[in-house]
């Protein structure tokens, strides 16, 4: 599909999805992915309170409404997502990225971060694959809870109890998440094999 073929949303389109999703729970949901994407792709421990570098996490979700409120800024891009929280999902990826590389390229990537940890992004091959996985589990109508949690839950292991404490969901619904995400497993590896073929 050529850029003039896609399916683009006008800024007004944006603008007003943009207000429809930023309800309360939805900011408390990329307030957490925000401080679990910095753990899992940078191994980064953030500090809520100290934040980091002067970031604070509030910083990279407004950045990334304000993406969208620009003129000439994001768009969204509704062939991809047809689903705007998925497309903001995306965004708040990108800003996170964004702005952790260019602090770490300050200062010169020798900058350890918390706890003497050192800076470590995730391989692209590593992130291909994720994305590849999150595609099939949309095909698949998976909730956003299971899309959230796949990573960490799934692949990374995390225990209920930090996932509770991190993303505020109960070890009941958790329970409930990784039996449906389990179904769907096999159906993804599948998929992966026919597309390596």
């Amino acid at each position: 599909m050529t850029s003039q073929e896609r399916d683009i949303a006008s800024y007004k389109e944006t603008v007003d999805e943009l207000q429809k999703i930023l309800t309360e729970a939805f900011y408390q949901r990329m307030f957490k992915y925000t401080i679990f994407r910095l753990s899992s792709k940078f191994n980064i421990k953030f500090d809520v309170q100290n934040g980091l570098r002067g970031f604070k996490v509030e910083d990279f979700i407004s950045e990334t409404i304000a993406s969208f409120l620009k003129s000439d800024g994001r768009k969204w891009y509704k062939d991809d997502f047809p689903d705007f929280r998925k497309q903001f999902i995306s965004a708040l990826d990108s800003i996170i990225h964004k702005i952790i590389k260019k602090e770490l390229q300050k200062s010169n990537l020798t900058w350890q971060i918390l706890d003497n940890d050192k800076y470590e992004e995730k391989d692209s091959e590593y992130e291909d694959l994720l994305k590849e996985c999150e595609h099939i589990l949309e095909s698949l109508n998976a909730s956003d809870e299971e899309l959230l949690l796949f990573e960490p839950y799934i692949i990374n292991g995390m225990k209920r109890s930090d996932l509770e404490q991190h993303f505020g969901i109960s070890a009941k619904e958790l329970t409930n998440i990784k039996k449906r995400l389990d179904r769907k497993i096999p159906i993804i590896q599948k998929h992966l094999k026919e597309q390596r073929k």
